[in-house]
């Protein structure tokens, strides 16, 4: 009875993060909308961690709602942060800054994360940054380190292999697109880029376009490096009936 009534208390003053996790939960099973409305309504009836905050800030930017996404990193900055929960914090709302376009901002923030505090997620998010940014040299140099760091996390090793696909260099590029398919990726960005790579330099059409189909099988969402449409666009270019595809 006493365990029973302890558990009633701890749900009552921690109902906010318990009904987080149900909304994480949610996500991870595909069910966006229930899941943001949950976070809604948590944060509403009581103050939820700062995870749950940057979390659900995380996921609004995920689904497209940038203004919202950005007002939510915004209230969280206003807090008491602990610099480890400041740098947490610059890590996510730096995408904002480069779904908008500002690019440079976005590096800018990213390099105070890792200035601080190094993890396989900066290396991932700033290690793109700076193929985007054009910056193709200070990408490999950082896309290499990375990859000395954590040689096994899929978005380290397609940077590098994208890296090296920009810089035409194509042995090491196949080498390291080889390593990151072994992973069998959830992304679709390593085979629509590796698929173009082989239609468009090797002259291997139909290898190409079975990788480029492949990657319309992944998950996609706002911060996919490349649409859905873009994929069937470019299949469409290269005279492919996508009419059972879209």
């Amino acid at each position: 009875l006493l365990s029973f009534i302890a558990l009633i208390i701890y749900l009552i003053f921690n109902r906010s993060n318990v009904l987080c996790s149900i909304a994480e939960f949610r996500y991870g099973m595909g069910h966006t909308q229930s899941a943001l409305k949950l976070y809604k309504f948590a944060a509403k009836i009581g103050k939820i961690k700062f995870i749950h905050r940057v979390r659900r800030a995380y996921l609004t930017l995920k689904e497209g709602d940038i203004d919202e996404a950005n007002k939510l990193f915004v209230l969280i900055s206003m807090d008491k942060l602990k610099p480890e929960q400041r740098a947490k914090l610059k890590e996510s709302h730096a995408l904002v800054a480069w779904k908008r376009g500002e690019v440079s901002d976005a590096i800018e923030m990213l390099e105070y994360v890792h200035q601080h505090f190094v993890s396989t997620t900066t290396y991932g998010s700033l290690g793109y940054m700076y193929i985007h940014s054009g910056n193709l040299n200070r990408a490999l140099e950082y896309n290499l380190e990375g990859y000395a760091y954590n040689p096994k996390n899929d978005i380290i090793v397609d940077n590098l292999a994208f890296t090296y696909l920009k810089l035409n260099d194509y042995e090491n590029a196949e080498k390291y697109y080889q390593e990151l398919f072994a992973m069998e990726p959830r992304f679709p960005e390593g085979y629509y880029e590796y698929g173009k790579y082989l239609i468009e330099v090797k002259g291997e059409r139909e290898q190409g376009i079975e990788l480029v189909k492949k990657a319309l099988g992944c998950r996609f969402s706002f911060l996919s490096m490349s649409s859905r449409r873009d994929i069937l666009d470019y299949l469409e270019k290269c005279g492919e009936d996508i009419s059972l595809l879209v």
